[in-house]
């Protein structure tokens, strides 16, 4: 054991001479002191309440009447945030199952229009969520204040597109809201349309669900990568909504960095036609800071897959010309000839698609 410590000490006493010799030459030491991480935060309320416990109450809500369940959606943490909305456990009740309703073929039924209905059709699987067409909207706003109007809009459903619930919704589905800048707000508009159609077997039955908001942060993955969806939309009166069943793509790109590293995937867009993944700075015609991400061109399906790709961008997004700044960026899909590198010179936007949410980018190289 002695011979094994001696050892040991030999060794330690060769190894700080030699540390002592490399010392001896010239050598310069720069200290830099105060570095800082702090975690920032992700938080939102409902109504201005946090935690969320209350409630929206339509009621009584008859064929070809509508009903609104409407609230506002307040980013209270220090980063932007990508919110997305579900609704769950959709209970049911039936006025006919409460009571007996008779016999229709002897006569002896009762008066409720609801059980001669019911008794005729027999037992039905379908309740009253099947007859509400359901429309959602929403508008951000950077802050509290919304004299200036809205930062960025959209329509995601609008009654002829006859949503139901439960094609919405159903088997636990979220939808995507959009983004909400640090310190902002979103004002979410949901109408319940009652089909006017809609038979006597549903009246007097009632429906309650559970609703979910959920904010992410804008990076959701271990490589710092976050996702946006961009849509074919359509204008109707002024307004343009997300066409149901258009083309589509999504957008994965890292939120900070030296250079700006993507993937785009795209369907359902013209076969073989040249394309631009552009950023667009408003106002019209995005002459103020508008600028080409990717040079792209669909295959014979309508398809665009562009793998791992990294662009300088040389900026961070938005730029501090965008109107949009400093909330959020546009990313779309263009037609090739409609945009000339920086500003667009054309305008097809059936053949575009638009973002549904914005997009925050920090160009770590600048």
């Amino acid at each position: 054991m002695n011979k094994i410590i001696k050892s040991l000490s030999v060794i330690a006493f060769v190894a700080a001479i030699a540390l002592a010799g490399t010392q001896a030459y010239f050598s310069d030491t720069e200290t830099s002191t105060g570095n800082t991480f702090t975690a920032g935060t992700i938080d939102i309320d409902i109504d201005e309440n946090n935690p969320f416990t209350g409630h929206y109450d339509i009621g009584d809500l008859k064929p070809g009447e509508t009903g609104y369940m409407n609230f506002k959606i307040n980013n209270v943490g220090t980063n932007a945030a990508n919110i997305s909305k579900r609704l769950y456990h959709f209970t049911h009740t039936d006025s006919g199952e409460n009571y007996s309703c008779g016999d229709p073929i002897n006569g002896n039924v009762s008066s409720e229009p609801e059980c001669v209905k019911e008794i005729a059709i027999g037992h039905r699987a379908d309740y009253v969520q099947s007859q509400l067409i359901y429309d959602l909207s929403v508008e951000v706003y950077a802050g509290d204040d919304e004299t200036n109007g809205p930062i960025w809009w959209q329509t995601i459903y609008k009654d002829s597109d006859n949503k139901k619930l439960t094609d919405v919704y159903g088997g636990g589905k979220s939808v995507a809201l959009g983004m909400i800048p640090a310190g902002g707000h979103m004002n979410v508009t949901q109408s319940y349309h009652f089909n006017p159609n809609a038979g006597n077997k549903y009246q007097g039955d009632g429906l309650s669900f559970d609703m979910e908001i959920k904010a992410d942060q804008l990076s959701q993955d271990e490589e710092g990568m976050a996702t946006v969806t961009l849509a074919q939309k359509e204008e109707s009166n002024g307004e343009w909504h997300i066409k149901d069943g258009g083309a589509n793509g999504v957008l994965t790109y890292k939120t900070k960095g030296p250079e700006f590293t993507y993937s785009f995937s795209a369907t359902g867009l013209a076969s073989s036609t040249n394309y631009k993944l552009i950023y667009y700075a408003d106002p019209w015609n995005g002459s103020n800071g508008s600028m080409t991400i990717a040079d792209l061109s669909s295959d014979g399906a309508g398809k665009i897959n562009t793998g791992n790709q990294s662009v300088d961008l040389g900026v961070d997004l938005p730029v501090s010309t965008d109107a949009n700044y400093p909330d959020g960026a546009k990313v779309w899909l263009v037609l090739a000839n409609d945009f000339n590198g920086t500003n667009m010179t054309g305008w097809h936007p059936n053949s575009y698609l638009f973002e549904t949410a914005l997009i925050q980018y920090d160009d770590t190289d600048l």
